[in-house]
């Protein structure tokens, strides 16, 4: 038994498993995938230990339309203010 392999027990049956380490991708399947040359343990049974990089910021939450009614009010409507912005407008 190489350092790498794990013993374990299940329903009074002794097992040994090898540990393997390889930095991979899970796919919108979630379909796991191993480079080739593990190919020995493709189509096999395994324990699988995810680790998955911690979040740098937190997914955003997506604007609903009219979510800010009742928030906001308009006191007048008028384009004169637009005047001001005629040398950046086509």
């Amino acid at each position: 038994m190489c350092a790498d392999d794990a013993k374990w027990h299940v329903m009074g049956h002794e097992n040994f498993m090898q540990a393997i380490e390889v930095e991979t991708w899970i796919d919108h399947n979630g379909h796991i995938y191993l480079p080739e040359k593990f190919q020995h343990a493709f189509g096999k049974s395994a324990r699988v230990l995810v680790l998955l990089p911690e979040p740098t910021e937190l997914p955003k939450k997506r604007r609903q339309p009219g979510s800010a009614k009742g928030i906001l009010t308009i006191l007048s409507e008028d384009d004169e203010h637009l005047d001001d912005f005629q040398a950046y407008m086509p």
